[in-house]
């Protein structure tokens, strides 16, 4: 491999606090010399111009695949439509060019963005058509909308009894629609059209190239068997055969491993080699991936008070029992284990039967709990007191702030919202992440959003729990390597290891830059260019 020469960058290594300038020389795809100046006459050389490189950004929440298929549903997200009016326009549109009884599915969906606030009803969906089954996923992915047709199609009536964990909403005793938690939606995704291995394949190429142009070097597929179960599975290790160039994690659905003849068996060292050979080692396994509760701003989150704009707390989505006893299965098998948790509810039943697997002595891996929106002090002092790792899903502070504040949580726990502030006083290992397509995929946004806590309408939700832009870099390059247990490896600019990095235009640790995608210039993997501004 041809060596590269960095010259005159300004340095943020992630080791020490302040950017230096310096040259970086890459050889065989990792730092090798790191210097005021550096001499080499072999090397290809990259005039930095003063700009400031950074590692590269490693993202451990994000639906890469949801994401990639989501561009060819109907976009019915808050920067697309306004108003019931335009989602109904939307859906006829492509109504119209879609041959009846065919499907059209819609994504991006959010209630509380709409000027109506409220849910497009039934009616309102089979005003477009009832020769096509019509379906629209919600942002949160955590509920759909269905149209009478397509509740047909699957089978569900007023008598289907609702699924452990889910529902189906009605008004008047009649079925409305909406199903709510994933054991509802899943009754619906296997009537959906399914897309070909090779359109699966296809999304995730678009999603890399979309993560790599964003920064992202390294990025966990946060839930294999979200979109389309075993399908799912099948496509990415179809992908990973592939030469391709951001580093992939995989976390994969818990009930898809005990239902998969060819996974159920495996051991968490077994099937990583399998993944890491057919990858050759450019794909990982990550975890087993677990769900405990909903969304918050769907109502499904499971608090310990209630809503404050309804009277119910929801509730957990795994019995007590039966979370300690699956988490405990998969941790004598050698799994990682990694939980959503948004309401304080779920994060405490998490942290419970994490704690047990954790005091097993022969048990050394990872626990996690994900987004961790409405954690108290005291819970994040449990995770610390028994070695529980998390990521916070900021961006909700910026998407759904407002809202929340307003209608979900009320003025007092939204101030409280997402506190990360919390975890690095205490010394908890924490990452931020966007759980895109829930909310756009971009660490810089994250990283603003993280420091700023401002809603869209301007609100600072929690003035005192800012990060600073130091303390938001470090959780989404150096802190993410370590989660991943890769921080010889990755996520800072050191000697022997991968040259993963980026290259922007200012200073992100000076507050008056505004962070935004616009500043990156180049993103390099492994010594490589892979992505250029245009």
């Amino acid at each position: 491999m041809t060596k590269l020469l960095i010259k005159n960058a300004n340095i943020i290594d992630m080791v020490g606090t302040t950017p230096y300038l310096g040259d970086i020389l890459v050889e065989n795809g990792k730092f090798i010399q790191i210097e005021e100046e550096i001499t080499e006459d072999e090397a290809d050389v990259l005039d930095a111009e003063g700009r400031f490189l950074i590692p590269g950004f490693i993202d451990t929440h994000s639906h890469l695949l949801l994401y990639g298929l989501y561009k060819s549903l109907v976009e019915l997200t808050p920067q697309a439509v306004g108003n019931i009016g335009e989602i109904q326009t939307a859906l006829k549109q492509r109504a119209d060019v879609t041959p009846a009884g065919e499907w059209v599915v819609g994504h991006g969906y959010s209630e509380i963005e709409l000027a109506e606030d409220r849910h497009i009803t039934i009616d309102e969906l089979d005003a477009i058509s009832t020769e096509h089954p019509i379906y629209i996923r919600h942002s949160s992915a955590h509920m759909g909308v269905a149209n009478s047709r397509a509740l047909e199609i699957a089978g569900i009536n007023e008598e289907t009894p609702d699924p452990d964990g889910g529902y189906f909403a009605r008004t008047d005793d009649r079925l409305n629609g909406l199903l709510f938690e994933l054991p509802a939606v899943e009754m619906m995704l296997p009537h959906l059209p399914k897309p070909s291995k090779a359109e699966m394949i296809e999304a995730l190429a678009v999603a890399e190239s979309d993560y790599i142009s964003k920064g992202i070097t390294t990025a966990s597929e946060a839930c294999v068997g979200l979109a389309h179960g075993k399908d799912d599975y099948d496509a990415f290790m179809a992908y990973i055969k592939q030469e391709n160039a951001m580093k992939l994690r995989l976390m994969i659905d818990y009930q898809l491993m005990l239902e998969s003849e060819s996974l159920k068996e495996l051991s968490f060292d077994e099937l990583k080699q399998q993944i890491e050979d057919l990858s050759q080692g450019q794909c990982t396994l990550d975890s087993a991936k677990f769900f405990q509760d909903g969304s918050i701003q769907i109502n499904t989150a499971a608090l310990t008070e209630n809503y404050y704009n309804v009277d119910d707390k929801s509730h957990i989505i795994i019995p007590q029992e039966k979370l300690e006893a699956l988490y405990m299965d998969f941790a004598r098998r050698g799994y990682p284990l990694t939980t959503h948790g948004n309401g304080d509810a779920a994060i405490k039943s998490i942290i419970k039967a994490y704690a047990k697997v954790n005091a097993d002595s022969d048990y050394e891996k990872v626990t996690r709990v994900e987004h961790i929106q409405t954690g108290k002090y005291e819970d994040i002092e449990a995770m610390k007191a028994n070695n529980i790792e998390g990521s916070f899903f900021t961006n909700h502070l910026y998407y759904y702030g407002d809202k929340h504040y307003e209608k979900f949580l009320g003025p007092e726990r939204a101030e409280k919202m997402d506190p990360a502030r919390w975890a690095e006083d205490l010394g908890v290992l924490y990452t931020l992440h966007s759980d895109c397509p829930v909310t756009p995929i971009s660490p810089l946004d994250t990283i603003r959003i993280a420091c700023d806590r401002m809603t869209k309408s301007g609100r600072v939700l929690g003035e005192d729990m800012k990060l600073t832009r130091f303390e938001a870099l470090k959780a989404m390059t150096i802190s993410g390597a370590k989660l991943n247990c890769t921080e010889s490896e990755n996520g800072s600019v050191e000697i022997g290891k991968a040259a993963d990095f980026v290259l922007l235009d200012e200073n992100p640790l000076d507050d008056d830059i505004v962070l935004e995608d616009a500043l990156i210039m180049y993103t390099f993997i492994d010594g490589d260019m892979v992505y250029k501004r245009d």
